[in-house]
């Protein structure tokens, strides 16, 4: 069972994706929250973002950084599915 500060840093990192989800919905697309383990985050990616062209450039580059950024430390790697 998880203890409260990881429920909190799961919390803070579902807070900062609804930021994001923003951006990525405007675009018709959408990512969601699969699961938060030995500080590895993995997103699922929906919508107009499968298959897209440029998924890289959206999630390696930016999303993935975003997350890397804000959570320094706590978030070791981010992968999407």
């Amino acid at each position: 069972m998880a203890n409260s500060k990881e429920l909190k840093l799961v919390n803070e990192i579902k807070d900062l994706l609804e930021t994001v989800r923003i951006y990525i919905n405007n675009d018709g697309g959408d990512i969601e929250f699969i699961s938060f383990k030995n500080k590895i985050l993995t997103l699922k990616i929906l919508g107009a973002c499968v298959g897209c062209p440029f998924i890289n450039v959206t999630f390696d580059q930016g999303v993935k950084q975003i997350f890397l950024n804000e959570f320094k430390g706590k978030i070791k790697d981010v992968i999407f599915i």
